[in-house]
């Protein structure tokens, strides 16, 4: 999985109405009704009053769900509603933490890897002694890359880890590297042109050529999702934002490391391109297509189109770094 450093934070915790995954940049959750195995997920959307938070939390042991965004946060029963309290100020004491847990009779902030705190109230700060104990916390726990979510915070790291069903990984930074494979990036020979005679000839060639991204190789990324809520987003939609972001992916987390905005991400078609090209006597031309995938399978067809008088294909890809 992909170090929080290289994306935007993911959050996966617990809540009474079932365990969490919330993808701030998509705006958007999977409510899963018991355990990250289950293959069964709502889709929601994020109610704009708790875009950009830094942090997401809550447990089986509280009626709120927590969202801090800056030095203040927001309690709400359902992260697709309003809440129905106003932001908060956090005390000093609970600012600037790197994980924060709600548990009975409180929370548990993770300061830094060999420093916590135990607050009965973020807003006060309030001390609770023995909430749990003042084990330090290895980097290890703490930075792990492969998994996102702990059931007991005083446990030590034993190395076991929970396996994510296919279609909630897909979900998660780098999930669709691990799910369907590693993005690769290829020329596709669409056509070759050949000038068999003595002489300079210039024509125009129709050529014919897919636009788009395959959305039925991505169709058991979503599959278990429902989108029952009115605003709730098209899983179509949120599958290819998910695509986008594993293509900016380094090449270690299963990516291409390329800006694939500015291509089309509707459901791939046949398009009709009218190419002149000049050929000198006895000349072969090769047109070639860019497009991206994932494991052995073909996702996103660029418009790139590139001319070229050898058989071995274009070196350069045809879009801009992600970073």
């Amino acid at each position: 999985m992909v170090l929080t450093q290289k994306v935007p934070d993911i959050h996966i915790f617990s809540t009474r109405a079932g365990d969490v995954a919330v993808r701030p940049d998509l705006n958007c959750y999977l409510l899963l009704p018991s355990t990250p195995t289950s293959p069964s997920a709502e889709l929601r959307p994020l109610h704009p009053s708790v875009h950009g938070g830094k942090h997401y939390f809550s447990s089986r042991w509280h009626d709120s769900i927590y969202v801090i965004v800056g030095n203040k946060f927001v309690e709400t029963q359902d992260l697709s509603t309003v809440p129905s309290k106003q932001a908060r100020d956090l005390h000093p004491s609970c600012c600037g933490g790197q994980h924060y847990f709600a548990v009975t009779g409180g929370f548990v902030i993770v300061l830094s890897p060999g420093t916590s705190a135990a607050v009965k109230d973020l807003a006060t700060g309030e001390p609770v002694s023995g909430l749990y104990p003042a084990q330090p916390w290895s980097q290890e726990k703490v930075g792990s890359v492969r998994s996102y979510l702990y059931w007991y915070l005083w446990d030590n790291f034993s190395g076991s880890f929970f396996t994510l069903h296919p279609s909630i990984l897909g979900f998660l930074p780098g999930g669709l590297g691990l799910a369907k494979g590693p993005a690769f990036g290829a020329w596709e020979l669409l056509m070759t042109l050949h000038n068999y005679s003595d002489l300079l000839v210039t024509k125009s060639h129709r050529l014919f050529r897919k636009v788009g991204y395959a959305k039925e190789k991505l169709a058991d990324v979503g599959h278990g999702w429902t989108a029952s809520l009115p605003d709730s987003p098209e899983p179509g939609s949120v599958i290819a934002a998910l695509a986008k972001a594993q293509f900016a992916l380094p090449a270690q987390y299963g990516g291409m490391g390329l800006d694939t905005e500015q291509e089309e991400w509707e459901e791939a078609h046949e398009e009709e391109k009218i190419l002149e090209v000049t050929l000198q006597p006895s000349e072969v031309a090769y047109i070639w297509q860019y497009q991206l995938g994932l494991g052995k399978e073909a996702i996103l067809f660029c418009r790139e189109i590139q001319v070229t008088d050898s058989s071995d294909p274009p070196y350069e890809a045809p879009l801009p770094p992600s970073s």
